[in-house]
C-alpha cells in the first residue's frame, strides 16, 4: 500500500514537472537548430550569421543551455566578428568562450579554436609579436589531441601572423606545413582556405604564375560552395595579382567584381577599401568623373578605417578631387598637415609620396612658384629614396621564392614543418641574443655593459664582413679591395715598400657554363677561390672583381716576386679537376696580367691598366702570364695596347670594363 501511494506520488510529480521539461528541450533544439543555420551560413553571409546570433540575445536563447552549445556559440560570435572586420568584439567573444571552456576535456578542440580567433584579431590589431609566441605554445599544447585540423588552423593563423610582420618567407613555409597537416583530413573547405592564403602569399613574393594557378582554383572553388567572403579574399588577391604585373585594366575588372560580393555581404570595411582601390585605378586611367563617383562612397565609412596604408589612399584621393575641381586653397588646406606628419616617416606608401606632388600642383595653380618648386624638390629627394628601396624590396621578395625553393629541393626529405622551423631559427636570433642579455642583467650593471658593448660589435663586425665579402665564392670584393689599395699606397709612400696587382680571368669559362650548366660554373669560381684562400700569403688581398676575374694586390712584392707568384697560381689552377653533373672530368686555365703599382693610381685607374695586360695574354694564346713594371716607358705599354682587335674582342673587352666600374659604383 505505501510502495503504490510512493508511485502515484512520482507519477503526479512528473506530470506536473512535464510541460516546463519539454519546454526546456525545445528550446535546447531551438538553439542547437539555429546554431547549425549560422555554422552553414559563416563564410557565405556573415552578415546575416551575425544578425542571427543576435537575435538569439535577444529572445535569451543563452540562459541555462548545455554548456557545448555555450562554448560553440561564442565560437560562432568570434568568427563572424572576424569576419566582418570587427577585433574587439572578436576579442570579446573569444574570452567568454574560453572561459566557459576551461576545465572542460571535451570542449579542448573548441577552446583551440577560440584561441585561434583570439590571434587573429590581435593580429588585425597589429600585435603579431605577442600572437606569435602564443601561437606557439598553442601547437605544443594541442599536440595530445592529434588533430591534424586544429594542428592545420593554428599554422594557418601562423602564417597569416608572419604575412601581417612582412615575413614572407616564414609566412609561406607555415602555409604550406598548414596544407601538410590538412591533407592528413578530409576537410576540403580548410584544405582551399589554406591554398587561397598561400595564393596571397605569393603574389607579395611575386611567384605570379603559381598564384594565379592557386587562386582561380579557390576562386571556384569558393564559388560552387557559395561561400561569398571567401570569394571576396579570392578576388582581392587577384586584383593585386594583376595591378603588379602591371595590368590595370584587368585589376579594375577584378576589384568591381568584389565590390559586388562585398556589396551582397554588407561588408563595410571592404567596401570602403574596394572603392579606393577602385577610384584609384580610375584616377591612373584619367577617368576623373568615375573616380570621383566610388571615392564619394567611401565618405560614410572612412571613420572606421585604421590601417594607415588606405587612410593615406584616402588622403591622396580627397587632394586630388580639390585639386581637379580647382580648389587649390582647398588642396593645400587638406595636404599642408598630412605633409608634416610625413617628415617623420622614414618610409612612405607610394600614395603618401604621391601628395608632394600633388601639392606642387596645387601651389602652381595659385601662382606660388616658390614653394610649388620647393615641394617637387622634396617630392624627387623621396621619389629616389622610395624607388630604391621598392626596388630591393621586390629582389628580396623574389630571393626569398628563390631561397625556399632551394631550400626544399636540397632537402627532399625535410617536411615543410622542418622547413618552417629552420626559418624560425633563423628569424628569432636576434631575440634569442636579446634574451640573454636580460638574463646578464641581473649579474651586475657593469657586465651589461660589457656584454652589450660586444654584441654590438659582433654585429657591426658581421654586418661589415657580410658588406665587404662576395656571397659566393666568399672572397672580398670590390668595396674592400678599394679601401685596402689606398690603405697600401699610404704605406707604399712612407716606407717605399713595392705592390704587386694580378688581375686573372678563367678562359673560356662561357664555355664551362653553357656546356655544363651554371651551377657547375659555380663550384668552378668556388674552387679555384679555395685554391686562393690556402695558397696566398696571410697579407695578401684577394677579391672576385666580375663574373670570373679576379684582382689579388701582393704587399711589399716586387714585379719579379709577382710574376714567381702568378706563375705558380697558373699551374695549380690548371690542375685542378672539376667534375660535371655527368661525373665526367674537366680542367680549366687563367690568363693573368702582372703589374705594379703606382701610388697615384685609383682602382678603376689600376684595373684599367692591368685589363690592357689581360688582354695581351688572352690574344697570345691564354693560360700565360703578361707582364711589365710600372717603372716601364709608357711607350712599351703603349705598344701592347695598339695591336689589332677583333669586334667581339673589343666589345669583349669594354663589356668587362663597364661590368666593373658599374658594380665599383655600385659598392
Amino acid at each position: 500500500m505505501c510502495k503504490r501511494a510512493i508511485n502515484l506520488l512520482i507519477l503526479l510529480f512528473a506530470f506536473i514537472h512535464a510541460p516546463a521539461t519539454l519546454a526546456s528541450v525545445e528550446k535546447t533544439q531551438s538553439f542547437e537548430k539555429t546554431l547549425n543555420g549560422v555554422q552553414s551560413i559563416l563564410y557565405s553571409v556573415p552578415i546575416k550569421a551575425k544578425a542571427l546570433l543576435t537575435e538569439l540575445e535577444k529572445v535569451e536563447l543563452k540562459q541555462n543551455q548545455p554548456l557545448p552549445l555555450l562554448v560553440r556559440y561564442y565560437l560562432q560570435k568570434s568568427t563572424v566578428e572576424l569576419l566582418l572586420n570587427n577585433p574587439d568584439d572578436a576579442i570579446e567573444s573569444a574570452t567568454q568562450g574560453i572561459e566557459l571552456a576551461k576545465g572542460d576535456p571535451l570542449l579542448n578542440s573548441d577552446r583551440y579554436l577560440m584561441q585561434l580567433r583570439l590571434s587573429q584579431a590581435r593580429i588585425l590589431k597589429g600585435e603579431e609579436a605577442l600572437v606569435l609566441d602564443q601561437l606557439d605554445q598553442l601547437l605544443s599544447e594541442s599536440q595530445a589531441l592529434n588533430d591534424p585540423a586544429i594542428t592545420a588552423e593554428i599554422l594557418l593563423v601562423k602564417g597569416q601572423a608572419y604575412k601581417a610582420q612582412n615575413d614572407y618567407d616564414v609566412s609561406m613555409a607555415a602555409l604550406m606545413s598548414s596544407l601538410e597537416a590538412a591533407k592528413n583530413t578530409e576537410d576540403q573547405i580548410l584544405i582551399e582556405r589554406i591554398a587561397s592564403n598561400l595564393g596571397g602569399i605569393l603574389v607579395q613574393l611575386n611567384g605570379f604564375d603559381k598564384a594565379s594557378l592557386l587562386l582561380e582554383q579557390s576562386y571556384q572553388f569558393f564559388q560552387t560552395r557559395k561561400m561569398s567572403f571567401n570569394q571576396l579574399l579570392v578576388k582581392l588577391d587577384m586584383a593585386e595579382l594583376a595591378r603588379k604585373q602591371g595590368n590595370n585594366k584587368q585589376a579594375l575588372l577584378e576589384y568591381k567584381q568584389a565590390l559586388q560580393i562585398a556589396q551582397v555581404l554588407g561588408d563595410g570595411s571592404h567596401r570602403f577599401r574596394i572603392n579606393l582601390q577602385i577610384a584609384d585605378l580610375q584616377l591612373q586611367a584619367g577617368d576623373t568623373k568615375n573616380m570621383m563617383r566610388y571615392l564619394k562612397s567611401t565618405d560614410n565609412l572612412r571613420e572606421r578605417e585604421t590601417i594607415r596604408f588606405y587612410i593615406s589612399k584616402y588622403n591622396y584621393l580627397k587632394a586630388n578631387e580639390s585639386l581637379i575641381n580647382g580648389d587649390y586653397p582647398a588642396t593645400i588646406e587638406i595636404i599642408t598637415p598630412l605633409i608634416a606628419d610625413l617628415s617623420e616617416l622614414q618610409r612612405l606608401y607610394r600614395s603618401e609620396l604621391a601628395l608632394y606632388l600633388v601639392a606642387s600642383k596645387a601651389y602652381f595653380g595659385l601662382e606660388d612658384y616658390k614653394n610649388a618648386y620647393l615641394t617637387l624638390l622634396d617630392y624627387q629627394n623621396r621619389f629616389n629614396t622610395f624607388s630604391a628601396d621598392e626596388q630591393v624590396d621586390n629582389l628580396g621578395r623574389q630571393q626569398m621564392l628563390f631561397n625556399l625553393e632551394k631550400l626544399k629541393a636540397e632537402n627532399q626529405h625535410l617536411s615543410w614543418s622542418n622547413v618552417l622551423q629552420t626559418l624560425e631559427l633563423k628569424t628569432n636570433e636576434q631575440k634569442v641574443e636579446y634574451l640573454n642579455l636580460l638574463v646578464v642583467l641581473g649579474i651586475a650593471a657593469t657586465v651589461i655593459a660589457s656584454l652589450i658593448a660586444l654584441w654590438i660589435n659582433r654585429r657591426r663586425i658581421r654586418w661589415g664582413k657580410i658588406a665587404n665579402t662576395d656571397s659566393l665564392t666568399g672572397l672580398h670584393n670590390r668595396r674592400y679591395l678599394a679601401g685596402q689599395l689606398e690603405r697600401l699606397q699610404k704605406e707604399m709612400e712612407t716606407n717605399d715598400t713595392p705592390i704587386g696587382c694580378l688581375l686573372l680571368d678563367i678562359d673560356y669559362f662561357k664555355v664551362v657554363n653553357d656546356t655544363h650548366g651554371h651551377p657547375v660554373g659555380d663550384q668552378v669560381l668556388v674552387g679555384i677561390s679555395e685554391l686562393f684562400k690556402n695558397n696566398l700569403r696571410r697579407d695578401d688581398i684577394c677579391s672576385r672583381v666580375g663574373g670570373e676575374e679576379f684582382m689579388i694586390l701582393l704587399p711589399t712584392s716586387g714585379i719579379e716576386e709577382t710574376n714567381s707568384i702568378a706563375e705558380d697560381l697558373r699551374q695549380r689552377i690548371s690542375e685542378i679537376a672539376f667534375s660535371s653533373e655527368s661525373g665526367s672530368s674537366f680542367n680549366v686555365t687563367a690568363s693573368f696580367g702582372s703589374i705594379a703599382v703606382e701610388s697615384t693610381q685609383t682602382l678603376s685607374e689600376l684595373y684599367s691598366t692591368v685589363d690592357k695586360l689581360l688582354y695581351r695574354a688572352k690574344q697570345n694564346g691564354r693560360n700565360r702570364i703578361e707582364t711589365y713594371a710600372a717603372a716601364e716607358d709608357n711607350n712599351a705599354s703603349q705598344s701592347t695596347t695598339d695591336e689589332p682587335m677583333t669586334i667581339n674582342a673589343r666589345l669583349s673587352r669594354r663589356v668587362r670594363r663597364l661590368k666593373f666600374r658599374v658594380a665599383q659604383h655600385f659598392s
